[in-house]
């Protein structure tokens, strides 16, 4: 079950940490009773103090660094864990004791061939730590101010040796958790793995900063730092310092005579701009990673975490605001369900309508400044949960962004509102891709996309019977639906077996009457008369069936 003492004693540790929070269910349908050096007690009044999501929250801060990333990453993944459990986890903060800068010397000898006195003027400044890395701020050789982030040593096996016994435990509760909202704790750890293998490689960071830097070349609303790309490797990352002040410092924005006001509104429309132009965005814009200059400037800091949506996404979710707005509702959860996964195949879509639309009346009775987008999507992401139908990935971190910078808005301006600021980027959409040019620019890519269909024709057929040579073809047909035609048609082939039997009883008898074949009873032959007679009431039952079905 487990290979090493290691995870062993780690296992230990997280049954104690569990049952310290209350949680003696979860360790016994572990069944690693044999493992512990203690026997599991009754449970503590812990319960009765905090929620249960609460209680989660605080196990996971108690479990260490990995734990907290991975209850992160969940934060934004309502379809993976419940939306109060999301909420719940978006509280934790990244914090972790920091590092002596003598123990991380040898990131800069491995990667770049020298020591950090070789590259810095003096020593670096500590300015923040993380669970993976910390980050300072140093001047270059050459004079430049650089922020310099650093993965921290033993960081990455960490991880992996944490992720280890998140499968082995994740396995021991597959299909344990139902009673807490949690369908499948593999496709947790799976998901959580394959985001922090990009956070431990900041290869991936680089390569985010360089396209955002690109995407709003020539904005002069935005300050985008630049990356030093010959001290930048997978565990160092070296970029401009942001000379700024934290978005919400408004005491010292306003004493640099910025008006708050304007901050949030410039704020806001760079995501917007992000979202609905570039589809690439800053999936995390709290407080912490947004920064504002003297001169006005907004700059995003930290790019680990970025979100991109394709064409067709973008379209559906601006036609879902855009149906929203006009209180069309049925057509905005149209909208809703082609920007997700539906999970139940016997989805009632009028249902899942009518009771958006009763969400969509409830928002936008009144007037557009009034409405709440938190508030709005919370109870959209609620309702789709209800009915198993759940937002694909990058959607739920677009919503989430959303969402957090909304509340950022509301904190440099109280009367902040987020649904009349993003309605320029939806009327702006339609008029750019439904214009007169756009509609030209598309017809002139017609005859590329044919060419191209053209070319893989060939070689696609080629692949089919290749597949057919070697029986390796499939073909799989479901008819739906049909259920009650066959049902019909078997009815009918029926009734017409009866009638035909019938008109067979009648012919026979006449041929007897008329031949007078005995016996005979006051001249009149016996079988002749039984077969009319029966033929008439297996008329009479088939007419009263034909009749009652209302098909006469």
């Amino acid at each position: 079950m487990f290979d090493t003492l290691r995870q062993i004693e780690r296992t230990r540790e997280i049954a104690a940490v569990l049952i310290r929070n209350g949680f003696h269910d979860v360790v016994k349908m572990m069944g690693v009773e044999k493992y512990l050096e203690f026997s599991i007690p009754s449970k503590t009044r812990e319960e009765l103090k905090l929620s249960r999501s609460e209680r989660i929250r605080k196990t996971v801060e108690e479990l260490g660094p990995t734990y907290i990333k991975m209850a992160q990453v969940l934060s934004m993944r309502p379809d993976l864990i419940p939306l109060e459990l999301a909420d719940e986890f978006s509280k934790l903060q990244d914090r972790a004791p920091s590092v002596p800068i003598e123990k991380i010397r040898f990131r800069f000898v491995e990667a770049f061939g020298k020591d950090i006195d070789e590259i810095f003027e003096g020593e670096p400044e500590l300015i923040a730590s993380a669970s993976l890395g910390q980050v300072y701020r140093a001047r270059l050789k050459s004079g430049e101010s650089v922020a310099v982030k650093v993965l921290k040593p033993g960081t990455v096996e960490m991880v992996r040796s944490d992720i280890q016994i998140m499968y082995r435990i994740a396995a021991l509760l597959e299909d344990k958790l139902t009673d807490y909202g949690i369908d499948s704790p593999t496709k947790i750890v799976e998901e959580f793995e394959k985001t922090i293998k990009k956070e431990l490689d900041y290869h991936v960071e680089a390569l985010n900063l360089k396209r955002f830097r690109k995407n709003f070349e020539g904005d002069a609303r935005i300050f985008v730092p630049g990356l030093y790309d010959d001290f930048c490797s997978d565990a160092v990352l070296t970029m401009e310092y942001v000379e700024g002040a934290k978005v919400t410092d408004i005491e010292t924005t306003r004493a640099w005579g910025l008006d708050p006001k304007e901050i949030a509104k410039t704020g806001f429309d760079l995501l917007c701009k992000q979202i609905f132009v570039h589809r690439f965005f800053h999936a995390d814009p709290h407080p912490g990673n947004i920064f504002v200059l003297r001169d006005g400037r907004v700059a995003f800091v930290d790019f680990g975490m970025m979100g991109s949506i394709s064409e067709r996404d973008r379209k559906d979710f601006v036609d879902m605001i855009y149906y929203i707005t006009k209180e069309e509702e049925e057509k905005a959860a149209l909208c809703i369900l082609r920007l997700a996964k539906v999970t139940d195949e016997n989805l009632d879509t009028d249902a899942f309508a009518k009771d958006m639309g009763d969400i969509i009346r409830l928002y936008f009775y009144g007037s557009l400044k009034d409405i709440d987008i938190k508030k709005l999507f919370e109870d959209i992401i609620s309702l789709m949960n209800r009915y198993r139908v759940y937002f694909r990935e990058n959607n739920y971190l677009l919503t989430k962004a959303l969402i957090t910078i909304e509340g950022v808005g509301k904190i440099l301006d109280p009367d902040f509102n987020a649904a009349e600021a993003i309605k320029p980027f939806i009327v702006r959409f339609y008029k750019e891709n439904f214009s007169f040019s756009s509609f030209l620019s598309k017809a002139g890519e017609m005859p590329k996309e044919f060419g191209d269909f053209l070319m893989q024709f060939p070689q696609d057929l080629k692949a089919i019977v290749e597949m057919m040579k070697r029986g390796k073809l499939q073909m799989e047909f479901r008819h739906v639906g049909l259920e009650k035609m066959e049902e019909s048609i078997e009815k009918s082939a029926n009734r017409l077996s009866i009638a035909i039997i019938i008109a067979a009883i009648l012919i026979g008898s006449s041929l007897l009457l008329l031949a007078k074949t005995p016996p005979m009873v006051l001249g009149i032959p016996v079988l002749g008369l039984a077969g009319f007679v029966t033929a008439l009431f297996m008329g009479g039952l088939l007419i009263h069936s034909i009749y009652k079905r209302g098909r006469l």
